[in-house]
């Protein structure tokens, strides 16, 4: 009973014994039983025998991996909360070379869920979904009407935010450098660049690959094509190749050109010219999405109502004052 007591953390018992108790099931390498547990528990997450969830990470993550991997732990952190462990599945190019191990994973005595990180399109959910019954995606909108529970950033609000600075900071002629037009990120800083036309004298939108060669190469063909700017805004690693090619053309930051970037990577605090960000809580996208995994499991409510957005912030560095 008393090592019951310990295990389940219900009922009084001494610290001085628990931690005996702990010491002796860690010598003897014991592990308790999942299905044990989901027999006497009332709790939802527990009755399924739930142990585990997939953490399925989008094909466009693998040019963003110092924000994912902020992600993940902020997911392995809340997992362990609930007694959960996360299975991590990086998706390739497509979902027929994705789906064989995503099918091995998902088949797993105990798995409860998937969560997506990143982009998805929607018909890879509707397949996903035929696997895992409880689906959050993180970071990205919802696509349509997918059907399943989501955590996005205000990537909207995050780019409105980079490029005000911009004009508070008397910035005339801005390149917005983008990536592939069609991901998600993307489309808000087109959105928002729209809605900024009449602050600038000149804003270009110039679509690259999320990369620091991409960031680099499109400063060093703009200005090679007798374009010239005095803010630029792009997500971190394109900012960071886009002061690489400044230095390179001899211009000094933020003096004669201002630079913002998104995403607030822990690289971009120790370039030259500490880089201005939009910071998104990454390891809190993570740990949300668990969070509402588990609301999921438990019944606590409908995927209808689940929609979190995390706020954004805008930390001013040295490259744009």
């Amino acid at each position: 009973m008393t090592v019951s007591r310990v295990l389940t953390g219900n009922g009084s018992v001494s610290e001085k014994t628990r931690k005996h108790v702990l010491k002796t099931i860690a010598a003897l390498g014991y592990v308790p039983s999942a299905a044990a547990r989901s027999m006497r528990s009332k709790d939802a997450l527990r009755s399924v025998a739930s142990s585990c969830f997939a953490l399925i990470f989008g094909a466009d993550t693998q040019n963003a991996d110092e924000f994912f991997c902020d992600v993940a732990r902020g997911a392995e952190k809340e997992a362990a909360n609930f007694g959960l462990c996360p299975l991590h599945v990086h998706w390739q190019e497509n979902f027929d070379k994705s789906f064989p191990r995503l099918q091995t994973i998902l088949s797993i005595n105990g798995m409860c869920g998937a969560i997506l990180a990143g982009q998805f399109c929607k018909n890879d959910i509707e397949k996903i979904k035929k696997h895992a019954k409880n689906i959050v995606i993180i970071d990205s909108p919802v696509v349509g009407d997918a059907g399943i529970a989501c955590v996005e950033s205000d990537n909207l609000g995050g780019c409105k935010l980079a490029l005000n600075h911009l004009v508070e900071q008397k910035c005339g002629r801005v390149l917005v450098i983008t990536g592939p037009k069609t991901h998600y990120f993307s489309q808000s800083m087109r959105e928002a660049a729209k809605n900024f036309n009449d602050k600038f004298k000149i804003i270009d939108v110039i679509e690259s690959d999320y990369t620091t060669q991409g960031g680099r190469e499109t400063i060093l063909k703009q200005w090679n094509n007798g374009k010239s700017y005095d803010g630029i805004f792009s997500n971190d690693t394109m900012a960071i190749g886009a002061v690489n090619a400044l230095s390179k053309l001899e211009l000094k930051i933020p003096k004669q050109v201002k630079v913002i970037g998104f995403d607030n990577i822990i690289y971009g605090q120790y370039i030259a010219a500490s880089l201005s960000t939009i910071d998104i809580d990454k390891a809190r996208l993570g740990s949300e999405g668990v969070q509402t995994l588990v609301d999921m499991i438990r019944g606590n409510k409908e995927i209808s109502q689940i929609k979190k957005v995390i706020p954004a912030k805008l930390i001013i560095r040295k490259s744009t004052i």
